[in-house]
């Protein structure tokens, strides 16, 4: 059984809601610029949306699964069940989105062809968004490991962890390796491990400092994001979306996570019923929006040519028809992949 906590009710609610967001444009197009240009132009509030509120989502729901496990007291059985869960989760998904995008068709699509192709589509989870799922199994394996180390080592762990977010995407563009800094690296996320193992284990501590540290984590995320716009650019991350800075290999991302997630893990926020029920189909609106994004689409194109109108409203369907289809088919599922 999942902690109940309010505050992460909270975080698991909205910040599913804003990879919807992400996936459907609803702040706009950011960085689609070669990098030539990409400096001759001034940061948007599409790109401010963009990559430092709608990309919060999946590093912070890395946090919090990582933050719970360490929290409840990590042991083998535990992490084998959470392990064999993921790999349910990750054979079913991606599987599904594939036979409805492509058919069967789409399966010899991803057989890879060389050692390196197979090693990309696992970590990618065959091509498809469920690539969290492969991050999450190796970021709940380093942090059953860092509970037991030292805590010198722990916050070790995590300088080097998160530093390396800095210079990766350099590594990147200097040595054309394009997957250093791909958004499906494990990589991006094991910064969060340490610091749920951290944040677990000195609750007390950051209950008694939690404004200061938030005030800091802040401003430590917003004077890293400027370095990252100015030296984290390069033509070599448009094929990973058409973005000139790589949207997770970013260490102002971790501090941003932090400071959301140590308010909202320590916050007295009470929730209600329309939170609660959010954060319970947290999961299937992550799996299942992509199944009727441009169903939904088509159809409100129909009635309307306005981009506006068209993506609002079907944002706000996608979101409406994920909860339904996902209430309907937990008669037909297994808990663990739906919820």
């Amino acid at each position: 059984m999942i902690e109940r906590i309010a505050g992460i009710d909270y975080l698991r609610a909205l910040m599913s809601v804003c990879v919807v967001a992400w996936h459907m444009n609803i702040a706009g197009s950011s960085v689609t610029y070669p990098k030539a240009e990409y400096f001759q132009r001034s940061l948007t509030v599409s790109d401010i949306v963009n990559f430092h509120i709608l990309l919060l989502a999946v590093p912070t729901f890395m946090f919090i699964s990582n933050y719970l496990y360490a929290r409840n007291g990590p042991s083998a059985a535990v992490l084998q069940k959470r392990l064999r869960r993921l790999l349910l989760l990750l054979t079913f998904w991606p599987l599904a989105w594939i036979l409805y995008n492509k058919g069967y068709r789409g399966l010899f699509e991803i057989v890879p062809h060389s050692v390196s192709a197979f090693a990309v589509a696992v970590m990618q989870a065959g091509y498809t968004i469920y690539y969290f799922f492969v991050s999450l199994m190796v970021c709940l394996l380093v942090t059953h490991w860092a509970t037991a180390l030292p805590a010198r080592v722990q916050v070790g762990g995590f300088i080097v962890s998160t530093a390396l977010l800095s210079v990766l995407p350099q590594l990147s563009s200097t040595s054309g390796l394009h997957a250093l800094s791909a958004y499906w690296s494990p990589l991006n996320f094991v910064p969060f491990s340490f610091a749920a193992v951290l944040v677990a284990k000195h609750r007390d501590y950051i209950r008694s400092k939690k404004t200061l540290l938030s005030v800091v984590l802040i401003v430590l995320s917003a004077a890293l994001s400027k370095f990252e716009w100015h030296f984290s650019a390069g033509d070599i991350f448009f094929p990973d979306g058409g973005y000139a800075i790589p949207p997770y290999t970013r260490s102002s991302l971790v501090f941003a996570v932090l400071a959301i997630c140590i308010v909202a893990v320590e916050s007295s926020i009470k929730d209600n019923v329309m939170i609660r029920f959010m954060a319970k189909y947290s999961l299937a609106l992550y799996c299942l929006h992509l199944f009727v994004m441009e169903p939904m689409k088509r159809l409100v194109s129909r009635i309307s040519q306005d981009h506006l109108i068209v993506t609002s409203v079907s944002f706000v369907l996608v979101i409406m028809a994920s909860y339904a289809i996902a209430m309907l088919l937990r008669f037909y599922l297994r808990e663990e992949v739906i919820m």
